[in-house]
């Protein structure tokens, strides 16, 4: 009794399988021990689960798994008898998963750029496709156009049969412009089936890309890292984690923020971060660091589509 032992209760829990991880595991063993006897520097923080002796138990109630690390002993309760109950764990270093994280307000650069605006535009029809992206406007002329430009679009519209009335209003990248008279932008509404889409009052002109610093809410991402320092390859200690660092524009000479961008003095330029928009290019919004379970730390990193 003055020993370790593995008893009734003992589980093999997967904290990701949600996310799509079935391979990490958490190892909890129900241990009885004469309380006299615990010890709670028997085993060390990120000793491996290699052999029972190295777990501090009698015998391993399950295989062994040299790629888990002991993270504490918990939930310590007198059972009587002068006997100790509390649950040994050791846990595999967790995958990296990226994971959708909701919306987030997130203000972007301001951006100066001139163009020659080729002004009002008639449309005379609006389509989509399943396997586009946005919509498809046909006008009644050449439009001047490029991937890339940008579009002021007020309209409204129905989707096949339905009375409900669905109004758009704002500028907009064009994504692509397949004939002088087609071009498709991403108004933010999506069909998974082909739809009739019956538009009204359309108002739609060429606009100079041209903007202050805007917040907009958007969809973001997370991409959680789990690292062990002294295991994890290039990680000697927690002072080794790098955070990425939230997108920023800078002065090409100073080297100073900047809460706008342009083609002559700013690194990205006002061409370049708008290159980054039409690629769907990710940014970072923000990166934390805390910890996850012993000396497993946690690396969250969020981004979204540079807007």
């Amino acid at each position: 009794m003055a020993n370790v032992r593995a008893v009734e209760g003992t589980f093999i829990s997967y904290p990701f399988l949600e996310d799509g991880d079935t391979d990490t595991k958490v190892y909890n063993m129900t241990c009885t021990q004469l309380a006299t006897d615990y010890n709670s520097s028997q085993v060390a923080l990120d000793t491996p689960m290699t052999t029972a002796a190295q777990a501090g138990v009698i015998a391993l109630p399950f295989s062994s798994d040299s790629g888990a690390y002991f993270v504490g002993d918990t939930g310590h309760t007198s059972i009587g008898g002068g006997m100790l109950s509390f649950t040994r764990t050791f846990a595999n270093i967790p995958q990296s998963i990226t994971i959708p994280s909701g919306s987030a307000f997130v203000t972007f650069p301001g951006i100066s750029r001139t163009v020659t605006p080729s002004g009002a535009l008639n449309a005379t029809g609006v389509t989509m496709t399943p396997a586009d992206l946005g919509i498809t406007i046909t006008t009644d002329a050449a439009h001047g156009l490029s991937e890339g430009s940008q579009v002021y679009l007020s309209m409204s519209y129905n989707i096949d049969l339905d009375p409900f009335i669905h109004q758009v209003a704002g500028q907009f990248i064009v994504i692509e412009a397949p004939t002088t008279t087609t071009f498709r932008i991403d108004i933010g509404h999506y069909w998974k089936q082909q739809v009739t889409i019956t538009a009204s009052n359309i108002l739609l002109r060429q606009v100079d890309f041209t903007r202050p610093p805007t917040s907009i809410n958007i969809a973001t991402q997370t991409r959680y890292e789990y690292v062990l320092p002294g295991v994890s390859a290039g990680i000697g200690s927690v002072l080794d984690v790098e955070l990425a660092k939230a997108f920023q524009g800078i002065n090409i000479s100073t080297g100073d923020p900047v809460t706008s961008l342009d083609n002559s003095t700013t690194i990205p330029s006002a061409a370049n971060y708008i290159t980054m928009i039409k690629n769907g290019h990710n940014i970072t919004t923000e990166a934390s660091l805390t910890k996850w379970a012993g000396n497993i730390l946690l690396i969250k990193t969020k981004t979204c589509k540079a807007r």
